[in-house]
């Protein structure tokens, strides 16, 4: 989806549908510094609705200590991810959600998860002149 992300080897993506338990989709994303996205698939469309990032780093370059499975799984405008997927899901007739993650910081690449999103968010927003729905702000 975006052409700045296909350098990342290490990445993956999951799905998470009405019933499932968001710590266990996400068991298999590494609690490294990246950055994600989730898809919105509704009423036989796919949607772009968020583009999120993990990872903050600190002076000294050591990072804290959110990253991607946490981040995944933390929350979102004050409520646990799971239980706002779930209203998400009711609110919006949501079949289910796609998301894609992708290390920006190892051994390979040194890319700070907020320059990547911020490039990412760039692009979503040349594209449409909005965020993501589920962005409030940048």
């Amino acid at each position: 989806m975006f052409d700045e992300l296909t350098k990342y080897e290490n990445h993956g993506h999951f799905f998470f549908q009405k019933g499932n338990l968001l710590r266990k989709q996400s068991h298999d994303v590494p609690n490294l510094p990246g950055v994600y996205y989730i898809l919105r698939l509704a009423r036989g469309k796919i949607d772009l609705v968020y583009i999120g990032k993990s990872g903050t780093v600190l002076q000294n370059g050591n990072f804290k200590d959110q990253l991607l499975r946490n981040r995944i799984n933390n929350k979102q405008e004050g409520i646990k991810r799971q239980q706002y997927f779930e209203q998400k899901m009711v609110q919006e007739a949501i079949n289910g959600l796609d998301i894609y993650w992708f290390v920006t910081f190892d051994k390979q690449h040194q890319d700070l998860p907020s320059s990547v999103e911020g490039q990412i968010m760039q692009r979503y927003f040349d594209q449409y002149g909005c965020l993501p729905p589920w962005n409030k702000e940048f």
